[in-house]
C-alpha cells in the first residue's frame, strides 16, 4: 500500500478533477502515474451538524486547537476521516 490522502476535489467543466499541488508534490505524482481514486460526494447533515453545535459552544480555543491537530495527525497517517 502506498501514500493516503484525504482532500476536497472540484469537478471541472472539463470532466477532471482539482487535484492541490501540496499534495501532487506531497505524493510525487507525474503523468502516467498510476494513483487509486476512491470518488464520494459531500453530503451537509443538518442533523449530524447541530449535534456538534452543542459540544463546541463550551470548548476554548486551546480545546478547540487541540483537536484540529489531533485531526492533522491522523491525516498524515492516512486516517484522515473521524466518524463522531
Amino acid at each position: 500500500m502506498g501514500n493516503k490522502v484525504t482532500f476536497i476535489a472540484e469537478y471541472l467543466n472539463n470532466g477532471h478533477l482539482s487535484v492541490p499541488e501540496e499534495l501532487v508534490n506531497t505524493l510525487a505524482l507525474r503523468r502516467g502515474k498510476k494513483i487509486r481514486v476512491v470518488i464520494e460526494t459531500l453530503r451537509f447533515n443538518k442533523s449530524d451538524f447541530l449535534k456538534l453545535f452543542g459540544v463546541w459552544r463550551n470548548k476554548s480555543e486551546e480545546e478547540i486547537k487541540m483537536y484540529k491537530d489531533i485531526l492533522e495527525e491522523r491525516k498524515r497517517f492516512g486516517r484522515g476521516e473521524i466518524i463522531i
